[in-house]
Order: C-alpha cells, then sequence, then structure tokens
C-alpha cells in the first residue's frame, strides 16, 4: 500500500500574488512593497488612496494612520486589505498623471494666448531697408520699393502657429464627427 507523496514541509520560499508576481511568503519581507513606501513621499500617496474610490485603500490608509497598526509593515497592511505591489503602482501612476494634467492646465490659457498671439500678422522691420526707409542705388538714395519708405512692414504671423489654433478651433484637420484617434 503505498501513501500519497506529499510536499516539502514547512511553507514554501515564496507564493505569488494575484498578478502572479513572486512575493515571499513574511509580507514584512516583500521588497518592491518596501521600496515603493520608502520611496513614495507619504503626503502625496495619502491624497492619491483618498482620492482613488476604491474601498481596500481607504482602509489601508485608516491602517497607515490607527495607533493599533503603528508595529506593522505597511507589506504586511498591503496583504491583508488585498493591496498588491501592481496595485499600488498603478494608484501612483493614475495620481501622477491626473496631477500632472492639472499643472498644464493651469498654464493652458496663457500658452493659448501665446498660440494666438504668434498666429497675429505684426508690423515689422522692412527687410529690404532693414527699416531705415531707404537704400542706396548708384545714383545716390532712393526710398525703399518694398515699404514705400516707411522701414515698416506686415509681417504674416506664424504659419504653423496658425495651422494649430485652426486645428484646436475645428476649423481644419479631421470633420467634425469623427475620432482624432481613428
Amino acid at each position: 500500500m503505498d501513501t500519497p507523496r506529499r510536499g516539502p514541509r514547512g511553507r514554501p520560499a515564496s507564493k505569488k500574488d494575484k498578478n502572479g508576481r513572486p512575493m515571499p511568503v513574511r509580507a514584512d519581507r516583500d521588497r518592491f512593497i518596501q521600496w515603493f513606501f520608502e520611496e513614495i513621499p507619504r503626503p502625496g500617496l495619502d491624497d492619491a488612496m483618498l482620492v482613488s474610490g476604491d474601498e481596500r485603500f481607504y482602509r489601508l490608509h485608516n491602517a497607515l494612520r490607527d495607533d493599533v497598526y503603528r508595529n506593522v509593515s505597511p507589506g504586511t497592511l498591503c496583504r491583508k486589505f488585498g493591496v498588491s505591489w501592481l496595485d499600488l503602482v498603478s494608484l501612483w501612476n493614475r495620481h501622477s498623471i491626473y496631477s500632472g494634467l492639472l499643472v498644464m492646465l493651469n498654464h493652458l490659457p496663457r500658452i493659448a494666448m501665446d498660440l494666438a498671439e504668434d498666429s497675429e500678422s505684426h508690423d515689422g522691420p522692412c527687410p529690404r531697408c532693414d527699416g531705415i526707409g531707404h537704400v542706396m542705388r548708384e545714383n545716390g538714395q532712393a526710398p525703399c520699393p518694398a515699404c514705400g519708405g516707411a522701414g515698416r512692414v506686415r509681417v504674416p504671423g506664424d504659419a504653423n502657429a496658425r495651422r494649430q489654433l485652426f486645428e484646436i478651433l475645428g476649423l481644419i484637420g479631421p470633420k467634425r464627427g469623427r475620432s482624432r484617434a481613428a
């Protein structure tokens, strides 16, 4: 009579998280989670967890602040609340992208103003007479034929800025109703 074979006694050297990433049996020895909590600024991470909309991150945030868990490592808390390293990285990635977008959106009105100003035509020095208003000829000075002696000419706005402005306004480019990604 054969007895069924068992695996080696004791705990396995490592197991896998829900994303298939190998992780140590003891959560407090998970180096990736330790590195994450060492590198990411805590106030920013708190903000990211609070605006995530995910109950797991709310519980993790509260546990990290609770005195009951003051001697428990962040890795152990993450495992307790079902938060993987990939979940943390994804949370921080989304938070960083949206924070960056907010910063860029704050500058958008000035950028739009600059774009509009760059696309406008303006008066500039005459390229033929360098703004002097006359040119030298064999028989002396003569009024500049390009500017009529005024020394200033109308300079068209930047063509690329105009094209970009018209695309933003929807006047040129993809037709309305069609996706820009298509």
